[in-house]
């Protein structure tokens, strides 16, 4: 009974976390809206769109996360996945691939950086990468972009030569003088930016701020084990 009783109340809470989730991506995507999953991992991000209405493109260079994209694939006809990395250019490239398959990257700097007893590189894949512009030029550009690369956002968006409407992506303690200079190539007198931090669904602005603003705060925070991911609005 015990056991039962613990099992309904994760599952009560996994729903709840879920439903909150749904609504924080519903405010940003709208029914129809193209959106690009770059980083897709195992396809959360992409199920939270497409439960937004969106219309969704994976890219996923990691043969593990292809099984369970692939069935995404078939269950949602809103839904395409591609095996791509995303990068500055079009090129093959190796992909570190660590234990946990939510860290693998394409930056040697990344491995330097966040290389510990818990979390080590094991081996490698060679991978077709795509420039952004090229995804764009192929499949359309996208109402929302979500990236996730472990520090390799700046090489990625660097190189983008379009204005996407409303761009996600992650920044680390470690890589934080790239996610100013992101900031800086984004920035123009129509954009504006807020955050979440860990992963929780809440934005930590009640206001959107201009970019001078939101590189001040980023600057301000507690450096130590810093992890959010900043949304970059295009009006």
């Amino acid at each position: 009974m015990m056991l039962t009783k613990i099992k309904n109340i994760l599952q009560s809470f996994n729903f709840i976390h879920r439903h909150k989730a749904q609504l924080f991506y519903a405010k940003l995507i709208k029914k129809g809206d193209l959106c690009f999953d770059i980083g897709a991992n195992l396809g959360k991000k992409s199920r939270l769109m497409l439960a937004a209405g969106g219309k969704v493109i994976a890219f996923e260079p990691q043969n593990s996360c292809s099984k369970n994209l692939g069935e995404l694939q078939k269950k949602y006809s809103a839904f395409d996945f591609y095996p791509l990395a995303v990068g500055a250019q079009n090129e093959t490239k190796k992909l570190h691939l660590s234990k946990y398959t939510e860290i693998a990257t394409l930056s040697d700097e990344f491995i330097e950086n966040y290389t510990t007893d818990d979390v080590y590189w094991s081996g490698f894949e060679m991978v077709e990468v795509k420039s952004l512009d090229t995804l764009i030029a192929t499949y359309g550009k996208p109402n929302y972009c979500k990236i996730d690369v472990e520090g390799y956002e700046f090489e990625i968006l660097s190189h983008l030569h379009h204005t996407i409407p409303m761009i996600e992506f992650e920044f680390t303690e470690k890589f934080l003088a790239d996610t100013l200079k992101i900031i800086d190539r984004l920035a123009n007198d129509k954009t504006t930016f807020n955050y979440i931090l860990n992963e929780h669904l809440k934005f930590q602005l009640k206001n959107w701020v201009s970019a001078t603003e939101m590189k001040t705060i980023l600057m301000q925070l507690n450096p130590k084990k810093l992890h959010g991911n900043l949304f970059v609005k295009h009006e």
